[in-house]
């Protein structure tokens, strides 16, 4: 009689997103590519058409989250580090063609003729928003314009100018600053390119108190990123910190001089208390004055 065992299932991985396997591969295979999308900081991993190899270098048709879109190969070919990154690689559709470059480049003039547009409208309606990027579609049929402000904002009359003005249907959507910086790009302080444009996508709260628990300066100019908030690289050491808890402060000790001796094994003759002044004084005059007794006796 045979027995069937249960084997438990596979622990997931932390942070991997639903991925069923530990550890980490560096196997490099053809069929995965890097794509630069204008320029974004980041590179989106894409899976080659048919598994052919693409050169770097080659301007590709990928399909994104908001349709087609043109990018280059930055990296042929890509190493995948963990088997989710499989599925979620975006699939590349063709080679760029002529009609896929002149209607790239026709959307890279829309948004910045859309992008100028919207800041006028704006101050003319009196609107408090700042128009961070707009993104369109390869085909131009649909815009989304990404603004920061400190409150709600009404756009609803400028959401009919842009759709009268270009023809397409338009999106409002408002980001907070660090998003901003994510969509933006740059180089933080440390001189790499920032963590929320890069591989950073959720936010979590930072506090002066881990600063502080860090023994860091506390000067805005060292400890705030580029969109003006604490830096976010503060929580990745915070919880090393926080284990090893408040360091204790120990107190002063005096110089040590080995001529002084202790209390129980000095004589009264031999004290190592420094001498007044006024004493000290004192006693040099009786020495000088016994001394010149002498002399007049000697003679």
């Amino acid at each position: 009689m045979s027995l069937d065992v249960l084997s438990p299932d596979p622990e997931p991985a932390r942070g991997c997103g639903g991925c069923s396997y530990k550890g980490m591969s560096t196997a490099v295979e053809d069929a995965f590519v890097g794509v630069r999308f204008a320029e974004e900081t980041n590179v989106t991993l894409c899976r080659s058409p048919g598994g052919g190899v693409l050169a770097k270098g080659d301007r590709v048709v990928v399909e994104t989250q908001d349709g087609p879109n043109v990018g280059h190969v930055e990296q042929s070919p890509m190493p995948v580090f963990k088997p989710c990154q499989k599925s979620n690689a975006r699939r590349v559709l063709r080679r760029a063609t002529r009609e896929d470059l002149e209607a790239w480049e026709r959307k890279v003039k829309n948004e910045l003729l859309a992008k100028r547009f919207c800041r006028d409208r704006a101050r003319e309606l009196r609107l408090e928003m700042k128009v961070s990027r707009v993104d369109f579609t390869l085909n131009a049929r649909r815009a989304t314009f990404f603004f920061t402000a400190n409150g709600r904002v009404d756009f609803r009359q400028l959401v009919r100018d842009l759709s009268q003005r270009f023809s397409t249907r338009v999106k409002m959507v408002q980001v907070g600053a660090r998003d901003e910086a994510g969509l933006l790009g740059g180089i933080g302080v440390c001189g790499r390119t920032l963590c929320c444009s890069s591989w950073l996508k959720d936010f979590q709260p930072i506090s002066i108190q881990m600063a502080k628990r860090q023994n860091l300066s506390l000067n805005p100019s060292k400890i705030s990123g580029q969109c003006g908030r604490l830096l976010c690289c503060l929580a990745y050491e915070d919880p090393s910190y926080q284990k090893r808890g408040p360091r204790k402060k120990t107190a002063a000790r005096p110089p040590t001089d080995e001529s002084t001796t202790s209390p129980s094994t000095s004589s009264p003759s031999t004290s190592t208390e420094p001498m007044p002044r006024s004493r000290n004084r004192l006693a040099n005059r009786d020495r000088r004055a016994g001394a010149d007794r002498s002399q007049g006796g000697n003679r």
